[in-house]
C-alpha cells in the first residue's frame, strides 16, 4: 500500500468534524502501516542529515496536507513517538 493510501485509510476514519494532529497519523502508520511506513521513509533517509526522524515526520505532514478532506487548522502540542512533548500540524477532517 503507498503511503498515501495508508494516510487515507487512517483518515477515513476519523470522524467529520474532528480534529487531530500529525502524532496521530504518525503513530497509527507505525502501529498499523509499519511496513508502508518504512518503506517510505527508507527513499528520503540517505538526504535526512542525520534528522531522519523529523524528515519523516515533516513529510508525513506534507502527505496529510494532500489530502482533499482535511484542513490545516493550526499547531498541537502532543505526545510524538518518543513520548516527549512536541508542537505538530493540526488538522480538521471536513
Amino acid at each position: 500500500m503507498s503511503i498515501s493510501s495508508a494516510i487515507q485509510t487512517i483518515v477515513d476514519e476519523v470522524p467529520q468534524g474532528s480534529i487531530f494532529d500529525s502524532h496521530f497519523v504518525i503513530k497509527e502508520l507505525i502501529k498499523r502501516f509499519s511496513d508502508d511506513y518504512l518503506a517510505f521513509v527508507s527513499d528520503f533517509a540517505v538526504n535526512a542529515n542525520n534528522k531522519l526522524t523529523l524528515t519523516a515526520h515533516g513529510q508525513t505532514g506534507k502527505e496529510i496536507k494532500k489530502l482533499k478532506n482535511v484542513q490545516t487548522i493550526g499547531d498541537a502540542w502532543s505526545e510524538n513517538i518518543h513520548k516527549t512533548p512536541s508542537k505538530c500540524t493540526c488538522w480538521k477532517k471536513k
